[in-house]
């Protein structure tokens, strides 16, 4: 734990310490300006209502001299609100503990008290309508308002004269407060700089050994030798992960030529197998696209030939031909892809003679996108769903149903959907078939097995029952195209 927080541990003390000097350095200096500040504030404070006095007796002696000239009820309402208020602003000045000279402090308070007795004498005599009286009081409480006045100036000027003092020693503490900081800052720097020093020095050797060393590697040399550290610090740390990183790749190294290696040994033999895969693909394709739908062959001859009785040879032409391009639209299961054009076209020759057996019954519908019909796909995978369609879904109806065909391009596929209002199909059903577990729906597996090995992917086909039968082909569509 010591070699690992050597450096660390330095550098944190070093960091302390200057923080330490500089927050006992602030602390100072801000108690040195807060008792400043609270001896200004009491000076304000004091300033203030010494002030509120003499303003409120100025306004006391405007409003006794104008009682007693006019012998206004108002004057004389508004001098009795003023000496409540004057003795408000007094209870206050001295519950706050303001004044530092109590002595003059209480020689106010003692002259506003016989203010207040010349003036209620004053008020008493005018009432009495005796002038010499009245006018006598009234100049005794205007001297005694100057006395007032006088006293509040010298108390204000001996606050001035305090604080003045309070600043002189604020003063010279701020000089040596600065003194102090600019020793200290000095010291810092030269402390910094050396501490700095030393740890460049110690930082130099290591690193320019790992540097050399690093330089060999980046040159594919891997054969240098290990740096070697004495110093029980990180740097020794730093060393040790660096040869253990030089080690593993040299290890790595030699894995992977052992890996490649094996790998060119096996080579021939993986294209062997790819070959012998892809020959087996090709192989079980062709073995699937072979098989034919006897029961589709049966009733399609069957339906010409009750024709070719019932009518004397009128349409029977057309069927033969519908019937001819379907036997010759077969033969292309033998080949590797067809349009889905083609597959279009071998559904409307299907759905020509599914009219002649079952005429209005059974009914077809197309939607599209005439763009995607030169699109290739495996042959005879839309017929196997059609028929499985009419045969289990419609076929059984009395009034017949609709057969719905519809291909959109959706995400980089193409989905072509074969969808029928039929009886539909149960759940256990619908997963024998894409399990390719049903024997009945041999042509529904067949398409789900011929898609998997054309496309190589699984999942290309999806059953829905609701309201009848929807299948879903999915092809990708970055291989259709002829």
């Amino acid at each position: 734990m010591k070699t690992r927080a050597s450096i660390k541990r330095s550098l944190i003390l070093f960091s302390a310490s200057i923080i330490v000097l500089m927050t006992l350095l602030s602390l100072y200096s801000l108690g040195i300006m807060n008792r400043y500040k609270d001896q200004v504030s009491t000076m304000f404070e004091n300033h203030i209502y010494l002030n509120d006095i003499e303003e409120k007796m100025t306004t006391l002696d405007e409003n006794l001299l104008g009682y007693l000239s006019t012998k206004s009820s108002t004057r004389l309402n508004d001098f009795l609100i003023g000496l409540d208020a004057l003795d408000e602003t007094l209870d206050d000045f001295y519950k706050k503990g303001i004044s530092h000279n109590e002595l003059m402090m209480k020689n106010v308070t003692n002259l506003i008290q016989q203010y207040k007795t010349e003036s209620d004498l004053a008020i008493t005599y005018k009432r009495q309508r005796n002038v010499i009286e009245y006018y006598k009081h009234y100049e005794k409480s205007n001297k005694i308002k100057g006395f007032i006045f006088e006293y509040i100036d010298r108390l204000n000027r001996q606050q001035i004269e305090t604080n003045s003092v309070a600043y002189t020693v604020l003063l010279k503490q701020t000089q040596i407060l600065q003194i102090i900081t600019n020793v200290i800052i000095v010291d810092l720097i030269v402390f910094s700089t050396l501490i700095v020093y030393m740890l460049i020095l110690k930082m130099i050797r290591p690193i320019n050994a790992l540097y050399q060393s690093a330089e060999e590697i980046s040159s594919g040399n891997f054969e240098t030798q290990d740096v070697i550290i004495e110093s029980n610090d990180e740097y020794r740390m730093l060393a040790e992960a660096f040869n253990q990183m030089k080690n593993n790749i040299v290890k790595h190294i030699d894995d992977v030529k052992l890996q490649a290696e094996i790998e060119a040994r096996l080579q021939d033999e993986q294209m062997k197998n790819l070959k012998m895969a892809y020959l087996l693909d090709n192989a079980k394709l062709s073995a699937l696209q072979s098989q034919i739908n006897p029961h589709f062959l049966f009733n399609t001859i069957n339906a010409g030939v009750q024709l070719s009785v019932i009518e004397n040879a009128s349409k029977t032409g057309e069927f033969l031909e519908t019937m001819s391009r379907l036997f010759r639209y077969n033969m292309k299961m033998q080949q590797d892809h067809c349009t889905l054009k083609d597959e279009l076209q071998n559904i409307k020759d299907y759905y020509e003679l599914l009219k002649v057996r079952f005429r209005d019954r059974i009914k077809f519908e197309f939607d599209v996108d005439e763009d995607l019909l030169t699109l290739s796909m495996p042959p005879m995978i839309l017929q196997p769903l059609v028929e499985n369609s009419y045969i289990h879904g419609l076929s059984s109806l009395e009034a017949g149903g609709t057969i719905f065909i519809s291909c959109i391009r959706r995400e980089g596929f193409i989905d072509i959907a074969v969808s029928d209002n039929g009886i539909g199909m149960d759940a256990s059903t619908i997963e024998k078939i894409l399990n390719s577990e049903d024997s009945e729906n041999i042509g529904m597996k067949n398409v789900k097995d011929r898609l998997e090995l054309f496309y190589h992917l699984e999942n290309l086909m999806t059953i829905t029952s609701k309201e009848g039968v929807t299948v879903t082909i999915r092809l990708p569509i970055e291989v259709l195209h002829v």
